[in-house]
């Protein structure tokens, strides 16, 4: 069984911490400053600052200067679509392998992969984070 565990696949810490924030920010409505968001995460100010960057290169949060400020949804949750949020934390951009997005890869194994990547990518694209939040991920 041990074997099976260094096998599997595994997501990127930056997509869990990534879409625990969002998840944070689209529950309680509100802007959170950099501390409170590592309070509520237990992530490192640094490893949140990646996180954070990337989430806001994605268009899903904002970030307000000033007293009052800090980071909350830049969307509504159900216009922000989990499949572009997670390509965007995990620096493979979700790529099984690399011949899923090389044209006319000669690898025998290539149309299953694809068809996985394909899967996971059409099941995160039809995911919100609204259905997240509430709890509706079927």
């Amino acid at each position: 069984m041990e074997s099976l565990k260094k096998g599997t696949m595994k997501l990127s810490s930056k997509t869990h911490y990534g879409v625990q924030i969002l998840t944070i920010l689209g529950a309680k409505k509100r802007t959170f400053s950099a501390k409170e968001l590592e309070k509520y995460t237990g992530v490192s100010s640094k490893y949140l600052e990646k996180v954070l960057k990337i989430l806001l290169s994605t268009g899903a949060i904002k970030a307000t200067r000033g007293a009052s400020g800090g980071y909350s949804l830049a969307k509504k949750p159900e216009e922000i679509k989990m499949g572009e949020v997670v390509r965007a934390l995990e620096e493979d951009n979700m790529e099984i392998i690399g011949c899923v997005s090389q044209a006319g890869c000669c690898c025998p194994s290539s149309a299953l992969w694809k068809k996985l990547f394909d899967g996971i990518n059409d099941i995160l694209d039809g995911v919100t984070l609204k259905e997240i939040i509430e709890g509706n991920v079927i």
